[in-house]
């Protein structure tokens, strides 16, 4: 039997939804390493999952929030934390090349895989719609614009490492 069935992770539009949330509660107004978004978009999707990154130890509190969301775990088994990752990246690609596209991320920036959100006005409902679902998820918004402001990304004890969501070994540090 086959069966169709819709995942927020796989759809380019539902991540360019989730990009603009994370720099309304964030102002991501300057320039951030593609990766990093990424992380903090799988987040935002799966806030459940917070619980298992490495954390210093005056963050570990954040577990506690974390598992406040397992609720919205997904119905049945679903693939490791990495292999949803590495799977997403096409979709986030995609959303973050529509976002260019719109003007809403610097095209400078996008060309060295950084993204730079530029200053413009969106449209009050999705301002609005984005706001709504910021203030539910206020615990989990917050932990990750704290994660983008005192975690780097690359090499050992970094985002990368600490998340295991990608390779840091061969970063320059």
């Amino acid at each position: 039997m086959t069966q169709l069935t819709y995942n927020e992770a796989f759809d380019p539009y539902h991540a360019a939804f989730r990009f603009i949330r994370l720099n309304l509660a964030c102002r991501l107004h300057k320039r951030i390493p593609f990766d990093t978004l990424r992380i903090l978009d799988f987040y935002v999707l799966f806030p459940f999952r917070l619980q298992a990154i490495r954390l210093h130890s005056g963050d570990t509190g954040w577990r506690k929030i974390s598992r406040s969301y397992e609720d919205r775990a997904p119905y049945g088994a679903m693939p490791d934390d990495s292999s949803i990752f590495a799977r997403m990246e096409l979709f986030q690609r995609a959303a973050a090349m529509s976002l260019v596209q719109s003007g809403h991320l610097s095209a400078a920036a996008w060309e060295t895989d950084e993204v730079e959100f530029v200053a413009r006005e969106l449209p009050t409902s999705l301002a609005e719609r984005c706001g709504t679902l910021n203030a539910r998820m206020a615990d989990i918004m917050n932990i990750l614009c704290q994660i983008e402001a005192r975690y780097t990304l690359g090499g050992r004890e970094g985002l990368k490492d600490r998340t295991g969501l990608l390779e840091y070994r061969y970063d320059a540090v």
